[in-house]
């Protein structure tokens, strides 16, 4: 079964701001994603989960000819990506409730699965809108293991009035669930409604400036469930006692920059 994230009831918001604050890291992914594409002259671009548009300039720069529509579920972010200087489409739509105008020669979800579950049956849904011959580029972080991401969740367990629990248990089930498969499991799924497919996984060291630049990174992606799940005084203790964590765990370089660990899995199908 698919389920989709479930933000605090009236905030569904994005900070599109600082979710720019990285965005020459945040776009090195797409770049490696992309040099895998082999498709010549797509005419039907879909960037689902377009964001601020970091991906939706360089498909624009790689086809210019082609059909292009960026699509997200967040009005901030899509406010930012409208004033891009590039011609392209925008949608405001849920992942969940998308479906293309016309079938799609490539479908770009970089950083976007991730945030739902059920990819049995995503995956193969999202091949389905896809033209014979057309391909499903995808990166996905996968952080669960992630040290940064066992800090959170030690946080929302143990971070209330003497070690008491913060946020609710669904919320705290929620964070602690893993939406990703293995890239065995992905290549099985795949395998056998494509044509070609190529599943890698890899882990970027970033190398990151500012005070606190790996809680700068999270908070607008992977800690926003915990951002809007949290009342007031949660939310204080838990950014307080997740920040004492994470400035132990990955203080700053001689140099002042921090190294910030992070693994993503890729996926190029073509039907």
């Amino acid at each position: 079964m698919i389920t989709r994230p479930n933000p605090a009831p009236g905030n569904n918001r994005w900070d599109a701001k600082a979710y720019q604050q990285f965005s020459r890291l945040r776009q090195r992914p797409v770049n490696e994603l992309l040099d895998r594409v082999q498709l010549k002259h797509p005419k039907c671009i879909y960037d689902l989960g377009c964001g601020t548009g970091i991906a939706t300039q360089l498909l624009a720069k790689r086809w210019p000819r082609a059909r292009l529509m960026g699509v997200d579920s967040s009005e901030q972010m899509l406010s930012e990506a409208r004033g891009l200087p590039i011609k392209a489409m925008w949608k405001h739509c849920d992942l969940l409730d998308w479906q293309p105008e016309q079938p799609a020669d490539l479908l770009l979800a970089a950083a976007v699965l991730h945030f739902v579950t059920g990819h049995e049956q995503l995956l193969p849904g999202l091949l389905g809108q896809l033209n014979p011959g057309g391909c499903l580029a995808a990166h996905m972080p996968d952080w669960r293991d992630a040290l940064w991401y066992q800090l959170m969740l030690e946080t929302l367990e143990s971070g209330g009035p003497d070690g008491a629990p913060l946020g609710s248990l669904e919320l705290r089930q929620r964070m602690a669930a893993r939406p990703l498969l293995s890239l065995e499991d992905y290549y099985r799924l795949l395998a056998p409604i494509t044509r070609t497919l190529d599943i890698w996984e890899t882990e970027q060291l970033q190398v990151v400036d500012g005070k606190s630049p790996i809680y700068d990174w999270v908070k607008v992606s992977a800690l926003r469930p915990v951002m809007q799940g949290l009342k007031d005084d949660e939310l204080t203790r838990f950014i307080y006692h997740y920040l004492m964590r994470v400035h132990k765990h990955y203080p700053p370089e001689h140099d002042g920059r921090t190294l910030f660990p992070f693994k993503r899995i890729f996926i190029v199908a073509t039907v």
